[in-house]
């Protein structure tokens, strides 16, 4: 049974960085290791499957296929912000350089309880 991704996605964090990212008022999208890019509204199906557990070759293909499906999105944005984790963004990050797009990941290098912390921090801006 297909599950409405906000509903899908119900971790602390998660929560905390959908919050974030309503709260900028930027239109935002999710990156899942099943599916690829996924619209906070879309429906999908529960699934297992990480990065962490992908070799190379599947995580470049996988971000070949996020990268196609970027840009319908990216025709009128500068700057790409990525609350996503390294492996996540790993071959998108340096590909979306290349092609002239700023690129932000405001909590690079922050463990996971950080990551806690700033988002929170974050909202109550």
């Amino acid at each position: 049974m297909a599950t409405e991704a906000k509903s899908l996605y119900t971790s602390d964090w998660f929560r905390k960085a959908r919050a974030y990212a309503e709260h900028t008022g930027c239109p935002w999208l999710i990156l899942s290791a099943e599916y690829g890019l996924v619209h906070p509204n879309a429906r999908i199906r529960p699934y297992e499957k990480t990065l962490k557990t992908m070799r190379v070759r599947e995580r470049r293909a996988w971000s070949d296929g996020v990268l196609a499906s970027l840009g319908t999105y990216l025709y009128s944005v500068d700057t790409v912000v990525f609350l996503a984790g390294q492996r996540y963004r790993e071959f998108l990050e340096p590909t979306l350089r290349e092609r002239g797009f700023a690129v932000d990941v405001p909590m690079r290098g922050l463990g996971f309880g950080e990551q806690l912390a700033w988002l929170g921090r974050h909202l109550r801006d």
